[in-house]
């Protein structure tokens, strides 16, 4: 197997490489949860300030059920939680994603020719070239790579090996080498999936696309916020809807510094990102109205498209704390935009012709007086230099302390407005607040060793942007001016945190087709076909990668992580002590809690049993002393029976006597005789007290 080719950044540049600032950056769109980032040049992490622009060397990450949409021309990227992104290189040409965990979405409506879209991950760096939908998964632990493509195609590459991926591939990458992956149909739809498609479904509907190029980064957020109608000698005009009486534009938000372009405006409105950045405003019947550029151009982003109001006579007119003030008005339609960094010819005139309509004669004009060096612009008749309250003017300490701009507004005289010079740059130097902006400390930022991982690229990205500190002393020397573009130095003799942690596939001479080839795990067979016969089982995101093969042996990249990882299989092997100690406890003590159970349910069973055959005993026994008891209560009866008799037999016969005594008297009466004798004949026979009675009774 081939030689992975790759060094730190050795792939040659063109000396002309990055000679003018690039025509495009990107905007975080949409935040949920919390999403942090870290300047370029920079080791702190702050929360995202709404509208800042995200350029090369910017770093990203979303915490625990975080999501964030990144624009970038008429590409959408997506991230997912839990997911680390830097902006290695974006240029008119090129955008390149470092991604180190977790999970992006890229959705590329259109792709200009020679364009390409390139995400490097730990295990492979994936390009693009056409439009459509894919989602790239890094495992967290592992590192493996899965790549979906839903619509459109790209390569991966890896060490000596590449893998072209089509419509309707799901591949799950284990190694560098791309020898160890598998094959799955495409995976059912997440919520994170349906964000995304939502997200799609905003952008392909939105009203404004009807009037500006889709690669006007953040027309979608004009459709809610205004609307659009025809103005006599401007065309479309979008006017927005909900601002305040004394509302200009360029004025609720704040200064930054961003190199190469230099002072940069941030808005507060939630739709303040393309009309800041593109096209015009004029004052159309005493409102406000954003003027785009020509459609179906491609635009060319510009930090803010203003004119610096000062000079001696400016700040001898004012007086105010915190120090000489600055002001700054927006440029009207068919009115030219002067840079206050150093650029191209060519650069100078599609800034200006691709955001408003101007004649080439000024431009031409007006650059040959900007390429001289001087800072003062030959520009009289700027349209909104007279519109009451377009001026705005701020104290210096606001302007570089990147603090709100409105409640610092500094009310002038209109006269000294008209009367000042005008520049095209605001000549304050940076502070490192001009830097890091608005934003406070971060809430959530992600464990160094997340960003510490390594990842293949196939292009050479441009050397790291250097701290603040490195810099502050030159830009000292010439206050509001960035540092003029030259070459890209040779970055084999840099030694950034870019150039450690990013590794450069060079040309692959009789490189290997990974798909061709086929799997070595669980001995799949080559794919030699347009499209693999059978359907593969959809992807179960479930179910964590596990690298059954290992070490691909002669892969450089594992030789590092073995040699680097000795103190962490230490601690993988204490932990993993630890986990079976605590399992092996947890047997014991589950095995004593049944042995216990056992034992009283056993005890339970014996008594149980005891009771029964104490019952069974003690039965016969009262059966006996009942069947005793009954014949007792037999005995009982009759005895009382034969007691009963005598008296029932006394009874009657005394009954008997007494009736016939009362017959006897009433006899004796009705004979009148003497009564007194029926008391003697009413005596039984033979009983004492009649001892003279006769048989007859007398």
């Amino acid at each position: 197997m081939g030689m992975l080719l790759f060094s730190l950044f050795t792939a040659a540049v063109p000396s002309t490489a990055y000679a003018d600032p690039p025509g495009r950056v990107a905007h975080l769109s949409d935040t949920r949860g919390e999403v942090s980032y870290s300047p370029a040049g920079e080791d702190e992490w702050f929360g995202v300030t709404r509208n800042r622009p995200l350029i090369r060397g910017d770093r990203l990450w979303t915490d625990r059920d975080a999501r964030a949409e990144i624009q970038v021309s008429s590409a959408a990227v997506r991230l997912g939680s839990d997911t680390s992104v830097e902006i290695l290189d974006l240029s008119d040409h090129i955008a390149q994603i470092r991604m180190t965990q977790g999970t992006l979405n890229l959705s590329l409506r259109r792709m200009h020719p020679g364009q390409v879209f390139e995400l490097a991950t730990p295990t492979l760096a994936f390009s693009i070239s056409h439009a459509g939908r894919y989602r790239i998964d890094v495992d967290p632990r592992s590192a493996a790579t899965t790549i979906v493509v839903w619509e459109g195609a790209g390569e991966a590459y890896g060490g000596n090996s590449s893998f072209r991926l089509r419509a309707g591939d799901t591949v799950r990458f284990y190694n560098t080498d791309l020898r160890d992956y598998e094959m799955y149909g495409l995976p059912r739809e997440d919520n994170f999936d349906r964000y995304c498609l939502d997200r799609d479904r905003r952008l392909d509907r939105s009203a404004s696309l009807r009037y500006v190029d889709d690669d006007v980064v953040g027309y979608a957020d004009l459709d809610e916020y205004g609307s659009w109608r025809q103005v006599r000698s401007y065309g479309n005009v979008w006017f927005p809807s909900r601002v305040d009486a004394d509302w200009a534009p360029y004025r609720d938000g704040h200064w930054v510094w961003q190199e190469p372009w230099g002072w940069t405006w941030v808005d507060d409105a939630p739709w303040g990102f393309a009309p800041s950045h593109y096209g015009r405003w004029v004052n159309a019947s005493n409102r406000w109205g954003w003027v785009p550029g020509p459609r179906n151009v491609r635009p060319v982003y510009a930090p803010a498209l203003v004119a610096f109001v000062g000079g001696s006579g400016w700040s001898a007119s004012i007086s105010l704390g915190g120090g000489s003030p600055i002001g700054w008005f927006p440029l009207g339609p068919r009115e030219v935009y002067v840079p206050s960094y150093q650029a191209s010819r060519d650069y100078f005139k599609r800034v200006n012709v691709t955001n408003t309509v101007i004649n080439n004669t000024v431009i031409t004009n007006v650059y040959n007086n900007y390429s001289s060096g001087t800072i003062n612009v030959n520009q009289e008749n700027y349209a909104n230099r007279r519109v009451s309250g377009a001026v705005t003017v701020v104290p210096r300490t606001v302007f570089v302390n990147a603090q709100p701009v409105r409640p610092a507004v500094v009310h002038v005289d209109p006269k000294a407005v008209t009367t000042s010079k005008i520049t095209r740059l605001a000549p304050i130097a940076p502070s490192v607040r001009s830097v890091i902006g608005l934003g406070k400390a971060a809430g959530a930022r992600p464990a160094r060793e997340v960003f510490d991982r390594p990842v293949f690229v196939r292009n050479a990205p441009p050397p790291a942007e250097r701290p603040f500190a490195a810099r502050e002393q030159q830009l000292q020397k010439h206050p509001g001016r960035a540092p003029e573009l030259s070459a890209v130095t040779s970055v084999q003799s840099r030694d950034d945190n870019t150039a450690q942690k990013v590794r450069v596939i060079g040309e692959q001479r009789g490189a290997l087709d990974a798909r061709a080839a086929g799997s070595r795990r669980g001995g799949a067979k080559p794919d030699t076909s347009a499209a693999t016969p059978g359907q593969p089982r959809a992807l179960d995101r479930s179910v964590e990668p596990t690298n059954e093969s290992g070490p691909v042996p002669g892969d450089r990249r594992d030789k590092e992580k073995k040699a680097q990882g000795d103190t962490q299989q230490q601690q993988q092997a204490a932990e993993k002590q630890q986990v079976e100690r605590k399992h092996q406890a947890e047997q014991q003590k589950q095995q004593q809690e049944q042995l216990q159970r056992k034992a009283a349910s056993e005890k339970q069973a014996a008594e149980k049993q005891a009771a029964e055959k104490q019952q069974v005993e003690h039965k016969p026994q009262a059966e006996q002393r009942k069947q005793e008891q009954r014949q007792r209560d037999v005995q009982q009866k009759q005895q009382q029976v034969v007691e009963k008799q005598p008296a029932e037999r006394n009874k009657r016969q005394a009954q008997t006597q007494q009736e016939r005594q009362a017959e006897c008297e009433r006899q004796a009466i009705a004979q009148h005789q003497d009564p007194g004798l029926c008391q003697s004949e009413s005596q039984p026979k033979g009983q004492p007290g009649n001892p003279n009675r006769d048989k007859n009774g007398k």
